[in-house]
């Protein structure tokens, strides 16, 4: 019996040494992208499907370097086009969400884009896929909200880096 009562303890133990180094004990730190900053410039790994060109928005009362969401904070669209691009908001294969103005307009994404555009095909038929690009951090953005398919409820942010993105290299997912 006390043999079992120490092996389970160290069990124990040993799980909650793993849940800490692997930050998934609660409270614990959100992902992040190492390197990243003010006006720094980080690799990333944005996955995506090509109706997310439609389907990805968010709302918020902010611009960054000309850029702002479709929506103003209370989910109205804004009436005049933004100067800098459109935001959206796009999440890593880390889990880390960024926003990014006009991101199916890099070259590299456009082209995949064209190759399967997702018009008239249901979402879950489309192949998921990396882009692998450069950010560049403008800003974080503050206070917002996001939705990942136009008939679904906003959710609640409370920030996430703003920039923009270059160079990227398109990775299939098997």
């Amino acid at each position: 019996m006390y043999a079992e009562r120490m092996v389970l303890l160290v069990a124990a133990g040993a799980l909650a040494v793993f849940l800490i180094g692997a930050e998934l004990w609660p409270g614990g730190r959100s992902p992040s992208i190492r390197g990243i900053g003010e006006g720094k410039t980080v690799p990333v790994d944005i996955t995506l499907v090509t109706a997310d060109v439609h389907d990805l928005a968010c709302a918020a009362d902010f611009s960054v370097d000309g850029a702002r969401c479709a929506f103003d904070r209370s989910g109205q669209p804004w009436k005049d086009a933004p100067t800098g691009g459109l935001l959206a908001p796009y999440m890593t294969v880390n889990n880390v969400l960024l926003l990014v103005p006009d991101l199916f307009s890099e070259p590299a994404i456009a082209r995949r884009l064209a190759q399967e555009p997702p018009e008239g095909k249901p979402r879950n038929t489309l192949r998921r896929f990396t882009a692998s690009c450069q950010f560049h951090a403008i800003q974080k953005g503050k206070d917002f909200y996001v939705r990942w398919m136009p008939t679904a409820a906003w959710s609640h942010r409370k920030e996430a880096w703003v920039g923009r993105i270059s160079g990227c290299e398109i990775r299939e997912r098997k």
